[in-house]
């Protein structure tokens, strides 16, 4: 049976979904957690938590889900050194880095791939094993067929949200909230910029990039079949109440493989929902119907539902979740009873008061079993007790059931602690790695296309350093790609950064096609894109959606056979040079940045129909700044920041270590291009009319 993994903010959330039956929490701790403004827990209240939890069985994940800096790689081993010798049961990790460096510190300690890996496809997962990854959370964008394909092949767990908020974008490739307002999904502190209005160019106003909740409850049989280890509710930013009645729910839809009836959907409507839910993308339905605001729902329809999911979680409110099996012995001289939960804890107790014969009313062994069956308010039960209780009682004697009771809890309480008690784990000490690669001088420029026709005599003439050029655009135009390597122009794959498995023989007959027309080189934009170029053959590149942020996610993109990387552009100057580099890096020197990319297309959305070919659609907010949608492979879209990043002007990036500063080119017609180019290889003036950002490397994110 899955396991259902219910979301935990504070200890009283942990009591909320472990007294309404979840088989598995997640917390966050510390400040290496995708969700940093929820209060998360403190060491002593994290150890009591996972105490808690190892009692009654219920496991304990730690979202370890964020990005780490160079100066940061210290403290966050410190944190897995505690998770560890407190006995977390995974921890939920999305950087490379510190995912090899757990790997090697606290080999015992299991990990999950987060969500925040945008793992998609069964090239995805099984790079993530071959990483050492015991579970993948999946992106919500997965279909039904395209998770049960990597939970049947990948031979890794695989855990899916089956309930809660859906972000517009895929989870790890959102930088919307950090480039416009400095606050980054991938450090935790998402500002949700997607939940406010926007104008379509042709004045359509709405709230297109606001989805509504996920509620899967239909698909627990069906998930369940299909073998998925690990059912997900989202939600640690919310009351516990709501956490205890989602939980309470679905625990029975998955105890009793069956959809949800009327009343429960009613009840999962009110406690929180977007004008009503969606079954997200499992279905491969994409439309408008996904999408929706916050729907407030009077507080005496939920008022009622809150106090009662309170009353369940309340302190010292405990539902049976452990079974144990008892043996009791009368004699003259006392009583023993010894108590197991059949995993190794096993507890005797005894009283040697002596145990006298009745003089009116002896102890039955019916009594005695219902004495011996008293379990309330503890997390033991005795499932069936003419199996699970032995009793050795004489006829005719009295057994006071107060002793009985006292030895109940005694033996229980023991049971209880022995539970508790963290697993002996390895732990290989950790030192600050001192930066022993030398960062690199500043050698020139790559460029990044959109269409070759950005290509010009010009710039080909400044001899850009590498070409990076979109797979579909390589594959479509064979003699001009074949003649521009002739001619020496170093051009490069530059992967979508999001495909299916369905699309991957599609994939696969451009890339052959581009190795044909003399492309060796490819940009990987996913973990698991890295091992297919390899074997196909092309000498691999990282591009910018791998997050990497510190010298160990270079470490593990190098041990994998990259040959150079794509620098984060969060980061400041200062935290890029930080970064011990120990194979070639790029710093994005210039560009509309992506903000977003989505599955549903929103260019779609504005007419309701395919426009990709009839110019730029944007989006503009409500200050009046217009984001470009840019068609991607697939009918998806990317979402660009309204002005470009510039840095021409400037040289402070040019000193972080990294050789290359790559120009990405979108919208920009041939002659805006060549203007661009020159401006950065020969310090041309560069005019502007609606203003450039200096992107983050000056102001960081929180």
């Amino acid at each position: 049976m899955p396991e259902l993994l219910a979301p935990a903010g504070s200890f009283e959330g942990v009591r909320a979904a472990v007294q309404s039956g979840a088989g598995a929490v997640y917390m966050g701790f510390g400040t290496f957690n995708a969700r940093r403004g929820a209060k998360n827990f403190s060491r002593e209240e994290m150890a009591e938590a996972i105490a808690y939890c190892r009692t009654r069985g219920v496991k304990t994940n730690i979202t370890f889900n964020i990005v780490a800096l160079d100066r940061e790689l210290t403290a966050a081993m410190e944190d897995v050194r505690f998770l560890n010798e407190a006995g977390a049961d995974a921890l939920i990790v999305q950087d490379l880095g510190l995912a090899r460096l757990i790997r090697e510190h606290a080999p015992d300690l299991p990990l999950h791939a987060s969500t925040q890996m945008t793992i998609h496809t069964l090239d995805g997962a099984l790079a993530a094993k071959a990483l050492g990854f015991s579970r993948v959370v999946l992106s919500r964008e997965c279909t039904l067929d395209e998770i049960e394909k990597i939970t049947r092949e990948a031979g890794v767990e695989t855990e899916v949200f089956v309930h809660g908020a859906l972000c517009m974008c895929y989870s790890g490739q959102c930088y919307m909230s950090s480039v416009i307002g400095q606050r980054s999904g991938n450090r935790g502190l998402c500002a949700q910029p997607c939940r406010l209005p926007y104008t379509y160019d042709n004045g359509k106003k709405g709230y297109p990039l606001s989805l509504k909740d996920l509620c899967a409850a239909q698909y627990i049989p069906t998930l369940t079949r299909m073998g998925v280890s690990s059912f997900k509710i989202e939600g640690r930013m919310k009351r516990p109440e709501y956490s205890a009645i989602v939980t309470q729910i679905y625990a029975g839809l998955l105890r009793d493989q069956r959809g949800p009836t009327q009343e429960e959907n009613d009840i999962l409507r009110k406690v929180f929902s977007r004008d009503g839910f969606t079954d997200g993308y499992l279905t491969g339905k994409v439309d408008g119907k996904m999408f929706g605001t916050k729907t407030d729902v009077p507080m005496h329809e939920v008022k009622p539902l809150y106090d009662e999911a309170a009353r369940r979680f309340a302190v010292g409110k405990e539902a049976p979740l452990v079974p144990v099996t008892m043996s009791c012995t009368v004699t003259p001289d006392g009583i023993s009873l010894g108590v197991s939960d059949g995993q190794g804890h096993d507890v005797s107790t005894a009283d040697h008061e002596p145990v006298e014969r009745a003089k009116n009313r002896p102890t039955t062994r019916d009594m005695l079993a219902k004495s011996l069956a008293k379990t309330g308010g503890t997390p033991f039960y005795v499932a069936n007790p003419a199996e699970d209780l032995t009793m050795n009682l004489p006829d005719g004697w009295m057994v006071p059931a107060a002793r009985i009771n006292a030895l109940r809890r005694t033996a229980l309480n023991t049971v209880a602690m022995l539970r508790g008690l963290p697993p002996k784990r390895t732990w290989k000490p950790y030192e600050t790695s001192h930066n022993g690669h030398k960062n690199a001088p500043f050698m020139g420029y790559t460029l990044e296309i959109r269409k070759l026709e950005q290509l010009t005599a010009a710039i080909q003439a400044g001899r850009p350093e590498t070409v990076y050029v979109p797979l579909d655009e390589l594959a479509g135009h064979p003699d001009a790609v074949r003649a521009l390597v002739d001619a020496g122009v170093p051009l490069a794959v530059q992967m979508p950064r999001i495909y299916s498995d369905q699309e991957q023989p599609e994939i696969e007959r451009m890339l052959r096609a581009a190795q044909e027309s003399g492309v060796q080189i490819a940009c990987a934009m996913n973990l698991g894109q890295i091992p297919r170029l390899t074997q196909l053959g092309f000498a691999v590149h990282g591009g910018f959606g791998l997050n990497v942020c510190n010298g160990a996610a270079l470490c593990a993109l190098s041990d994998l056979g990259v040959r150079r990387q794509t620098l984060s552009f969060e980061l400041r100057t200062a935290q890029l040079r930080d970064i011990a580099k120990p194979l070639e890096t790029e710093v994005i020197a210039y560009g509309h940045l992506p903000l977003m990319i989505f599955e549903n297309c929103a260019i779609r959305r504005k007419t309701g129909k395919c426009a990709c070919k009839q110019g730029i659609t944007s989006l503009t907010d409500r200050t009046g700044q217009r984001f470009a949608l840019l068609p991607e492979f697939g009918c998806r879209n990317t979402l660009l920041n309204s002005k470009p990043l510039y840095l021409a002007d400037k040289d402070d990036w040019k000193k972080v270590g990294a050789p290359w500063g790559r120009i990405c080119l979108t919208t920009e017609p041939p002659a805006r291009a060549e203007a661009i180019w020159q401006a950065y290889t020969k310090g041309t003036p560069l005019e502007f009319s609606d203003g450039f950002t200096r992107g983050l490397y000056g102001r960081g994110v929180e």
